[in-house]
């Protein structure tokens, strides 16, 4: 059969990402501070938009659009076509929103990427928000990526992040361990075995907790750490007060050997986070608060004092519509700031519940941690919490993503608190891969050199606790733990003859 050329209609559906679809994306995943940047670029690039509190003495009309009241607009005269907002881009009703005039987007919207005027690429498949992100990096940041790598379970991301909000400007911790575990309900044991591996970070002397503590850990890494080393950091004071007679004749030194000590010191750095010239407290702002109240039940408010408030100003629109009523460039040019303000108002409600819907839902799922502390965090994935709430589980990721909830257990990110679920011999899957990690930790912890745990025997120890699980599985937490093998352990414990 011969092949001819022909013409044939047929009919499909496809994914539509329109500009607003994808600024609405780009502003889920903002954190605060980006969300800040935003919105101070569009209150200098929009005429119309106003903050709140500048005008709020000023504003007599409560119909005025706001965050908070996204759905009150002009008068049906004066108004442009709204568009909702669908993320998950597969025109289901997420939000509740009607879909109506969703057609009737713009396709030439006037409200900018962050920071596209930057940028000199506009191809579809331009990933804008990896361009906004800054390439220089800060303390915080460095910090998660290698918290990131070295630390497998939720649990202890969990305290990891928590331990990081009590780094100084100097890169030195200042929190007390006694305080954090009664609030955390662990073991001020476990939170310094934390710590101790906090420590093993770059840049080297991080997490130290004193000037000596900082300077030998540098020594360790460069190999220069000495019994010699070791008397010097404990006599730092003499050095300090150069008195170098002293230190010779009580550590019994020679003039070379103690100007090689003092050239290694004088090498190390005494602030090891003095490198990174950025405020650390601004990557640790929480987007929510969770508090409880007296009848136990648990409040989850937005931290609305980190965004400014925006409206439209409608006596400025009005002014400068009447003015150019003759001009159709200038209607069309005050037609799309309206159209983008509008747009950017109910954008950043819709923003707003759906964080606060989130971390409602993570927080009812989770009241046993909030309750009793890390230990019963409970298995959860991003499709638990999407089905709950009917999104798309891309939507949960953009939004548990670099976002921050401050608990009465201390801030965490909201994608800690997700972590996959383990079977029993009961049938059930309530125990949480983080919990056993945690138990198999506890077991190690408390062998005596006389009776070291195979991963067989910590196998058949779980599953005396309902807990059903493989040798090779128990071997692989063991690994991601970073615990060495039984053999290993047996050598390291064994008595010195």
């Amino acid at each position: 059969m011969a092949l001819t050329p022909k013409i044939e209609i047929k009919q499909s559906q496809s994914l539509l990402m329109t500009p607003q679809l994808r600024q609405a994306i780009n502003l889920l995943q903002m954190n605060n501070l980006e969300l800040n940047d935003l919105i101070a670029e569009e209150l200098n690039a929009n005429p119309l938009l106003d903050r709140e509190d500048d005008r709020l003495s000023q504003i007599q009309d409560t119909t005025v659009p706001s965050i908070n009241d996204p759905e009150e607009t002009l008068p049906p005269s004066e108004e442009v076509p709204s568009n909702d907002i669908d993320y998950d881009n597969n025109f289901e009703d997420d939000f509740g929103s009607d879909r109506a005039g969703y057609d009737d987007i713009p396709t030439d919207a006037d409200w900018k990427d962050y920071h596209q005027q930057k940028i000199a690429r506009t191809d579809e498949d331009f990933d804008y928000f990896e361009q906004r992100l800054s390439t220089q990096k800060s303390l915080y940041s460095f910090l998660d990526e290698q918290i990131s790598l070295k630390f497998k379970t939720p649990k202890e991301k969990l305290i990891a992040s928590r331990l990081t909000t009590f780094l100084d400007a100097a890169g030195y911790f200042r929190g007390n361990l006694t305080e954090i575990s009664a609030k955390l309900n662990i073991q001020a044991s476990y939170l310094q075995t934390i710590l101790k591996q906090f420590q093993t970070f770059e840049p080297s002397g991080i997490f130290a907790t004193s000037l000596q503590e900082c300077l030998k850990i540098q020594l360790q890494d460069k190999d220069r750490y000495d019994p010699y080393m070791a008397f010097l950091l404990d006599n730092l004071d003499l050095v300090a007060e150069k008195k170098y007679k002293e230190l010779k004749r009580i550590g019994n030194f020679s003039d070379e050997d103690l100007a090689d000590m003092l050239s290694d010191l004088k090498s190390l750095n005494p602030k090891p986070a003095s490198s990174f010239d950025y405020d650390l407290t601004s990557y640790v702002i929480p987007d929510v608060y969770v508090s409880a109240n007296k009848y136990g039940e648990y409040i989850i408010e937005l931290n609305s004092k980190s965004l400014p408030r925006v409206l439209i100003n409608r006596e400025y629109y009005s002014e400068i519509k009447n003015l150019s009523t003759k001009n159709k460039e200038a209607k069309r040019y005050l037609k799309d700031k309206l159209s983008s303000a509008n747009f950017l108002i109910k954008a950043l409600h819709q923003r707003a519940t759906t964080i606060l819907r989130v971390s409602e839902e993570i927080v009812k799922f989770q009241r046993d941690f909030f309750e009793k502390g890390v230990d019963y965090l409970k298995p959860m994935l991003l499709r638990d919490i999407a089905e709950e709430l009917e999104m798309h589980e891309s939507t949960i990721s953009r939004v548990t993503t670099h976002k921050y909830m401050h608990t009465p257990r201390g801030i965490f990110e909201l994608k800690y608190f997700f972590s996959s679920a383990a079977g029993s011999y009961s049938g059930d899957e309530n125990t949480s891969v983080t919990a056993i990690k945690h138990k198999i930790k506890q077991l190690i912890d408390a062998e005596t050199p006389d009776k070291i745990l195979s991963d067989d025997m910590i196998v058949e120890l779980l599953a005396r606790q309902g807990i059903k699980i493989a040798r090779r599985t128990v071997a692989k937490y063991r690994e991601g733990m970073n615990i060495s093998s039984s053999a290993q352990r047996k050598r390291a414990k064994r008595p010195n003859s």
